[in-house]
């Protein structure tokens, strides 16, 4: 059975054979990996994006189906830039402003809008936005997005737009020096660990969706892939992975660890897992993304795990 999905530490050793079935992770590019799923691709378990998952199902893809393991989260106070000499501030400059986006309805845009809305009374709909020319998904017209095929960097360089919410971008490999960019909070760190504290939410990103009709002929790969996602990340977390060659990884390790609970990207349908799920939801709704909320038990099999100590 291949599992494709991110290149991640705590990936390392999910292929395994579990439950008589052998699992094969394939490292595997991102924009491959939604493309599998939003071309109905052949695959037997796929790392996807949480919020079109739940928006494919909104639209009746009931052929898809996931398990609650969350192997990519991200906070989002840190993700927006804006030119290095931006009177931007503060997200509530944003309002009436012009913001870069690579595809609107991408799970961490989801999550952007919705703290900038909730947190800084800035609502989506006061800003307007320009993305890539291929969406996922049409965006709700009282958004107002262009679609465009003006590189999104370059635009925020000319002007064209005023910030742009771009997670990874070229600007940030460059020396500090030569960086046309900064992050629209200059204490984006501090924003994100105050925004932790109050909610409990560290956002989820992405999730693993299976084709219902590969459980149907492989009832137990569910469980299977619970278990091998559950013991990598338990080996990894064993092993204090990238600790080893980092200055200073073993005291932020401790510090993240004690900040988090021990557990910082949890798998299965914990309260937090639950509440975080439930909280996308709200946004996907009040962003009219989704016509409407689903029940845990819609969107997630029931999994277990079925080795006693994962970690060995």
């Amino acid at each position: 059975m291949i599992v494709y999905g991110g290149d991640y530490e705590h990936t390392l050793e999910v292929s395994s054979q579990r439950q008589g079935l052998d699992l094969d992770y394939q490292v595997t590019g991102r924009a491959q990996l939604f493309a599998k799923v939003l071309r109905r691709q052949s695959f037997d378990a796929c790392e996807f994006s949480l919020s079109n998952y739940i928006m494919l199902r909104d639209r009746g893809a009931d052929w898809l189906t996931a398990i609650p393991v969350f192997p990519n989260r991200a906070f989002r106070h840190g993700t927006i830039v804006v030119r290095k000499n931006s009177d931007i501030a503060d997200f509530a400059d944003l309002a009436g402003r012009r913001v870069g986006i690579s595809d609107y309805t991408m799970t961490g845009g989801v999550w952007c809008r919705g703290i900038i809305f909730e947190q800084y009374g800035v609502h989506w709909s006061q800003m307007e936005w320009l993305s890539g020319e291929s969406p996922r998904f049409p965006a709700p017209k009282a958004a107002r997005v262009t679609a465009s095929p003006i590189d999104l960097e370059e635009a925020l360089a000319s002007g064209a737009i005023d910030a742009l919410f771009l997670p990874r971008n070229r600007d940030a490999l460059l020396p500090p020096a030569q960086r046309r960019f900064r992050p629209l909070l200059q204490d984006w760190r501090a924003a994100e660990l105050s925004y932790f504290r109050a909610t409990q939410i560290y956002p989820i990103s992405h999730v693993i969706v299976l084709p219902r009709e590969t459980i149907a002929r492989h009832a137990k790969l569910p469980d299977a892939l619970f278990t091998a996602f559950s013991h990598s990340m338990a080996r990894a977390k064993a092993r204090r992975l990238a600790t080893s060659f980092l200055p200073w990884g073993a005291a932020m390790w401790d510090e993240v660890m004690e900040t988090f609970g021990g557990d910082p990207v949890p798998y299965g349908l914990t309260a937090g897992n639950l509440r975080t799920v439930s909280k996308l939801q709200d946004y996907l709704i009040e962003q009219q993304l989704i016509g409407r909320g689903f029940e845990a038990a819609e969107l997630f099999e029931p999994v277990r795990l079925v080795e006693g100590n994962v970690a060995a």
